[in-house]
Parts: C-alpha cells; sequence; structure tokens
C-alpha cells in the first residue's frame, strides 16, 4: 500500500508538471485578430458538429475568428482539419461549408480528411501541405496544447484565441486537456509518433 500511494504521488507530480510546463511554454504566444500580420494559411482546428449538420458552438466561433482575419485580409487559405472515419459523418466538409455561407471561396478552403487527433493534424499540414507558417484558430484552453505541438514540429505560427463566450461544458473540456496535453508530450518526446495516415502532398495554390 506504501509503494502504491508513493506511486499514484509521483503519477500526479509528473500529470501536474508536464501541464505547467506546456501552459508555460505557450503562455505569452497568443494573439487577437488585430494583432495579425498578413499570412498565407491558417488552420481551424476540428470540434464536433451536431445531429443537424450545423457545427457546435465551439467550432463556430473558431470558423467565425478565422472569418473575421479572412475578411481583413490576414489570411488568405485555410485548412479545415476534422473527422472522416465514418461514411455518415463528416467534419472537413460541414466546417468548408459553414465557411462558404460566411463568404469564404471555395477554393481558398483545402480540408483534411485524417485527423484523429491534434497532433496528426498538425503533422500532417506539415507534411502533407507543406506548411512552414500558419494561423491556428481555437479556444484557449486548446492553443496551449497546439502551440506546443507545432512549435516542437518546427513550424513559424500565430495562435488566435477564438473565445467569443462562456461555454457551457469548459470544465469538462479543460479537465479533458489535462489528459490530452499528457499524450502530446508523449507522442513528442517520447515516443516520436507518426501520425496514422499521410500520403500524397496537396499543393496549396
Amino acid at each position: 500500500m506504501r509503494y502504491f500511494l508513493l506511486l499514484v504521488v509521483l503519477l500526479i507530480i509528473s500529470f501536474l508538471a508536464i501541464n505547467f510546463y506546456i501552459v508555460n511554454f505557450s503562455e505569452n504566444k497568443i494573439y487577437s485578430v488585430n494583432d495579425l500580420s498578413k499570412t498565407k494559411i491558417w488552420i481551424v482546428l476540428w470540434a464536433s458538429v451536431k445531429s443537424n449538420w450545423e457545427p457546435s458552438v465551439i467550432l463556430a466561433d473558431r470558423l467565425k475568428t478565422s472569418v473575421e482575419a479572412y475578411k481583413l485580409w490576414k489570411i488568405s487559405k485555410i485548412i479545415v482539419s476534422g473527422d472522416n472515419r465514418k461514411l455518415n459523418y463528416n467534419e472537413p466538409d460541414n466546417m468548408k461549408n459553414y465557411l462558404v455561407k460566411l463568404w469564404v471561396k471555395k477554393e481558398d478552403i483545402y480540408p483534411d480528411y485524417a485527423w484523429f487527433d491534434t497532433y496528426d493534424s498538425m503533422y500532417r499540414a506539415k507534411e502533407i501541405f507543406s506548411v512552414k507558417k500558419i494561423v491556428i484558430f481555437t479556444q484557449k484552453y486548446h492553443l496551449y496544447r497546439a502551440i506546443y505541438i507545432w512549435e516542437k514540429l518546427w513550424i513559424q505560427s500565430v495562435w488566435v484565441s477564438a473565445d467569443k463566450q462562456k461555454y457551457l461544458w469548459i470544465i469538462t473540456f479543460k479537465t479533458r486537456e489535462i489528459f490530452a496535453r499528457i499524450k502530446a508530450f508523449l507522442e513528442i518526446e517520447i515516443f516520436k509518433t507518426n501520425p496514422k495516415f499521410l500520403g500524397d502532398k496537396i499543393e496549396i495554390k
């Protein structure tokens, strides 16, 4: 029992230390839309869509924030990264359709259908889309991990928070993020993981 308790204490300390490291790694690197200089490419990271195929509140705020930058000519191309593992569930195309409704040109949108987690999305943006500089739009609780991954993949990045309101299940999301940061740390620092799918390169014209 003594050794078990010691192990539990060490695990808790490790969890806290890794989360502290990732959050502080990224703390001073979050911008607003108005702070952006002109950047060619931006990426909106996955969040769920509803049963009526409309984006969830969190995803809608990510998309709306990116459109603000698009209309100010801060960005010109977009990668929408999401889940398409099931025939009846397609996040990238729904994200694309939502952006088109907000007057983003179809030819400026590049769906990435092989999303499995944030790390895969980042890795594929670098290897498949040959991204060297990018703007990330997502909520602040998620940005810390996204920034950490980008920096470790040696991609020049700018990060914009998409927090437009208070979210109903934010405590759940933040709790999940504690474990997601541990996963990202292990993928990058320990296991040097490759994404589940790569494939042919896609040129962003």
